[in-house]
């Protein structure tokens, strides 16, 4: 048998396996180690397992992770939200829809410091959906404003999935870090927008709330503007040069810690729940990491990312045409599996072609995040609307669905302009003094 028919048979496996339900990082390795070996021996394949496991997740570069990840979970865990709710409301409570807005507020803002889809979900559940909903909100308005809106933390930096992606793509984690600041912007500004008209047409959507004195808004600032310094201070100093990624992770970690002991919301029972939350995810997430670059290594002996790149390079059509496929089949694949695992079966094989066609890898970046944003709230394997249902077993899931429906048309609209305006994405990365 051929390299290139093993490869394929491998690929095949692996989706037999994860629709078998195989954790994703050993059906990886399982896949990858056998397929090595059915192509270079056994000898080898041992030796690329031990050296791939030990060389990669020992990098500087991969260090990021784990200081993100631990950032995110001491926002979490110390309730820093609340406060962003709070205010977000406040000021932005009185427009049409303005309670609704002002969740998608809060949960840009608590993106920025925390990076993780899932928290901000379960987070704004618990804080959020009631109050909208005692408020006269129709509940699947907010039911879907909150699934959606939780997805601005995978592309607001500081962005786990786009670290992840830099590491696959061996791009810059400071560029794509900054990539992500204006499409997260737009991504919110569309939300706000769509809630606007929406309550505007039908006020009965999203009653009007009293606004409050420009005193008690101002006043309001002051339970949020250690979060916000400590998101400016790790993304303004990437963008300068002045950190790395990962010594931005260690300071934004750290300033958070630091002001949670200050205002005392980091007892002995949050530390070690962040802590240890923060071990779950790192070494499910290194796992996966180290498996699937094994995986990217037997795919290139078995030449696919060659022979796919070298296929849609032939084809007679736009480039654009090409890359508006590739999309498509991203955001039906994110219906059916996780996008972390996604990310790495396909990007190995995908990226080849991608260069080829002469696509910026960082704009390319941007657009498989916003898939991934898709992929989290999209039925039937939607991580988000699960996050909601184990926050609020009482609802039906079925409501959470519909709620999100009208966000998923924006989010393609938003995917649209993504591709229409590469430099959304690519304007502050061009300008940075540091990568």
């Amino acid at each position: 048998m051929s390299s290139e028919l093993i490869s394929l048979v491998g690929i095949a496996g692996l989706f037999v396996l994860l629709l078998l339900g195989v954790p994703i990082a050993f059906a990886l390795a399982l896949i990858a180690f056998i397929g090595y070996m059915a192509i270079s021996g056994a000898e080898p394949a041992l030796s690329m397992t031990g050296m791939i496991l030990y060389s990669k997740l020992s990098s500087y570069t991969l260090a990021v992770v784990p200081l993100f990840v631990l950032m995110g979970h001491f926002t979490y865990f110390t309730g820093f939200v609340a406060d962003i709710f709070k205010t977000a409301r406040l000021w932005v409570a009185h427009v049409p829809g303005g309670l609704a807005q002002s969740t998608v507020v809060a949960a840009a803002a608590f993106g920025a410091a925390c990076g993780s889809s899932i928290a901000a979900c379960a987070t704004l559940s618990r804080i959020a959906v009631p109050e909208m909903v005692e408020a006269g909100v129709d509940r699947r308005l907010a039911y879907g404003t909150v699934a959606a809106s939780a997805t601005l933390a995978v592309m607001i930096p500081p962005s786990i999935l786009m670290v992840i992606y830099g590491l696959i793509a061996e791009q810059s984690i400071g560029k794509l870090l900054i990539a992500g600041i204006l499409p997260g912007i737009v991504a919110a500004a569309n939300y706000m927008i769509m809630i606007y008209i929406r309550a505007k047409r039908n006020p009965h959507l999203a009653p009007v709330v009293k606004g409050v004195p420009w005193k008690e808004r101002i006043v309001s600032l002051r339970g949020t503007w250690g979060i916000a310094a400590i998101a400016l201070v790790v993304m303004g100093g990437i963008y300068t040069g002045i950190f790395t990624p990962t010594e931005a992770g260690g300071v934004g970690a750290f300033a958070v810690f630091v002001m949670a002991i200050a205002r005392r919301r980091l007892g002995r029972t949050n530390l070690r729940t962040a802590l240890m939350e923060t071990g779950k995810t790192v070494g499910m997430i290194y796992l996966i990491v180290g498996t699937a670059l094994f995986f990217g290594y037997f795919l290139s002996i078995g030449r696919t990312p060659v022979i796919l790149s070298e296929f849609l390079l032939g084809l007679q059509v736009h480039p654009l045409v090409v890359l508006i496929g590739i999309m498509l089949m991203y955001v039906v694949l994110g219906c059916f599996l996780d996008m972390l695992a996604i990310m790495f079966i396909t990007l190995p094989i995908i990226l080849p072609a991608i260069n080829g066609l002469g696509f910026d890898p960082i704009w390319f970046g941007v657009l498989i995040i916003q898939t991934g944003e898709i992929a989290l709230v999209t039925p039937p394997f939607g991580l988000n609307l699960f996050a909601m249902k184990s926050v609020l077993p009482d609802v039906d899931l079925g409501d959470i669905i519909t709620g999100y429906w009208p966000f998923f048309i924006v989010d393609l609209i938003t995917l649209a302009i993504y591709v229409a305006f590469p430099q959304i994405a690519l304007f502050l990365p061009q300008r940075m003094m540091g990568g």
